[in-house]
């Protein structure tokens, strides 16, 4: 059996890929029936994958075999390559036969031979970035997964999102925080979202999106290793640089358009007005096409570096240097 994972929200793909694990685990304790090939790590071969599907189990009458990254990053011969031992492996789309899950953290092209495969064979689900109110209800489900007692108010919720985004692993890391930080019975406020969440982006965040967008790039390296020096994870800093350059290019679309005016850029993209004042500066001396180039960028690291390719320190801080 098949099952496909894919889209841009990794944060629920991957929820969903360890609550297939572990259901597997429940019935193989052992945990002899599970392999895990990822075509995104050095030296993977698809003759590990055919290996994988032919060998026999001493103790597993049935396995579970994870394959990530078989499209994205992937040249056409190397799916190529991968499609063809899948289609010899005929019994896969057998009820009943070894459950083969292909993940893809992001959103694989749709032309490709080997996705048109898995579209029309396996049982597919794809997780796209939440939005509006199902961001909304999914972070107040987080909070409430966190502790049942906790709740959070309206307005403060509404900061909350403007400031991170539908970036669920920053999202889950603020909401965690804000958790963490009032009394067991206490509502969190708009005030506590000033106090934790907009006053960190505010000090260096901001400050280093504004030195990266406008060619500063000594400050820019210098704020960058500030943030690791304090203990920041550079995963978390990537996804805030991505989150703000987003919303750069989000509000762009109506400011290169001749759309100035706040309240109406606000109505518009559905962002929170303190974020827009924020970055109407910066995109005076933008143009459409550096903050897409810069937006592509960062999304090329973050998902090599999430893949073990390259090391994301070094990356962010060549790619400072490159523009």
């Amino acid at each position: 059996m098949f099952i496909f994972l894919y889209g841009g929200d990794t944060f629920r793909s991957n929820e969903k890929l360890g609550s297939i694990k572990n259901k597997f685990l429940e019935k193989d304790s052992s945990g002899s029936g599970l392999s895990v090939l990822d075509y995104g790590e050095a030296g993977t071969t698809s003759s590990q994958l055919q290996d994988l599907l032919s060998a026999q189990g001493l103790f597993s009458t049935k396995k579970l075999i994870v394959i990530k990254n078989a499209i994205l990053g992937q040249n056409p011969e190397k799916q190529k390559e991968i499609l063809t031992i899948l289609k010899k492996n005929s019994t896969l789309e057998e009820a009943g036969s070894d459950l083969l899950v292909l993940f893809e953290a992001g959103s694989p092209k749709k032309n490709g031979a080997l996705y048109k495969f898995l579209f029309s064979k396996a049982k597919k689900q794809e997780f796209s970035p939440l939005e509006g109110l199902k961001l909304s209800n999914w972070a107040l489900n987080f909070l409430k997964e966190l502790d049942s007692s906790k709740a959070i108010d309206k307005r403060a919720l509404e900061m909350l999102l403007a400031a991170t985004g539908s970036d669920l692993y920053l999202l889950s890391n603020e909401i965690s925080k804000l958790s963490n930080h009032q009394a067991a019975t206490e509502m969190i406020t708009p005030a506590d979202i000033e106090l934790l969440i907009k006053s960190r982006i505010d000090s260096t965040i901001f400050q280093a999106i504004e030195a990266l967008t406008s060619g500063n790039k000594a400050r820019a390296l210098t704020l960058l290793h500030q943030q690791i020096e304090n203990g920041e994870d550079i995963f978390y800093i990537l996804s805030m640089y991505t989150y703000h350059i987003r919303t750069l290019l989000k509000i762009g679309d109506c400011f290169w358009n001749g759309i100035t005016f706040p309240a109406q850029i606000a109505q518009i993209t559905k962002l929170h007005p303190y974020v827009i004042q924020k970055s109407l500066s910066q995109l005076r001396n933008l143009s459409q096409e550096k903050v897409k180039n810069i937006l592509k960028s960062l999304a090329e690291i973050d998902y090599n570096a999430k893949i073990g390719k390259i090391n994301p320190i070094q990356a962010l801080d060549t790619f400072i240097v490159s523009l």
